[in-house]
């Protein structure tokens, strides 16, 4: 009996955790459910061991609560998956993949004080190439961008090429000089980033001033006719 009530406990205990999975941002609910495939693992393997048991021994009473168990895992099985189809995983382009392969390799040579400043100059990189559709850019924009989707790469390989062999004190100035570049151009991209964005925002701004006298124009009384 208490092993039944504990399974009914363990049932709505899923069923929340699934509630929150849902509601959590895309890193949390990702590890929820990772949690959530552990506990149907772990159920399965709790029913397949009572009701084995229970019918080594004859008692049949074992053999239907690892049943229970079994079914109660297949359930949430069955639930894991049916969200896992309501909400796909986004899919994540190759390209992007390799950067983030080719970061994290580089990250990975890097001291932990070093990673966040690593991090930002990617951030900033990244930044200004989500803006490279932009009407705005000049063709130094353009020129950098060329630059920062082609060259950058190419650096962070070097680099992780020549560490590979290298000694210790050969690794740490390649690496040094790498982030030092990195940093750079990551302030460079920052800055072209805002001066588009800027360029973007007065176009806006336009438009609303001219919707801004639409709409006072609107609001006029109308001229009593002769």
């Amino acid at each position: 009996m208490l092993r039944i009530l504990a399974a009914l406990i363990a049932s709505v205990g899923f069923g929340l955790i699934m509630a929150a999975a849902e509601r959590a941002e895309r890193p949390l609910a990702r590890l929820l459910r990772i949690f959530l495939r552990g506990v149907v693992a772990l159920l399965v393997l709790i029913g397949l061991a009572i009701a084995l048991g229970g019918v080594a021994m004859e008692a049949w009473w074992a053999a239907v609560i690892g049943g229970l168990f079994l079914v109660l895992a297949g359930r949430m099985g069955w639930k894991l998956r049916r969200q896992r189809l309501a909400n796909p995983e986004p899919s994540v382009p190759l390209t992007a993949a390799l950067a983030n392969v080719r970061w994290r390799r580089f990250d990975s040579e890097l001291p932990f004080a070093q990673r966040q400043q690593a991090r930002l100059a990617r951030e900033s990189i990244e930044g200004f190439l989500a803006e490279r559709q932009s009407p705005s850019l000049t063709i130094d924009h353009q020129s950098l961008a060329v630059s920062l989707e082609r060259r950058v790469p190419e650096l962070i390989d070097t680099c992780l090429e020549r560490c590979k062999r290298a000694r210790p004190e050969e690794r740490r100035r390649y690496v040094d000089e790498t982030l030092e570049r990195l940093t750079e151009i990551g302030g460079e991209a920052e800055r072209a980033r805002q001066e588009v964005r800027a360029a973007d925002d007065q176009r806006l701004q336009v438009l609303h001033r001219y919707f801004d006298g639409v709409a006072d124009r609107s609001k006029q009384p109308e001229l009593p006719k002769p």
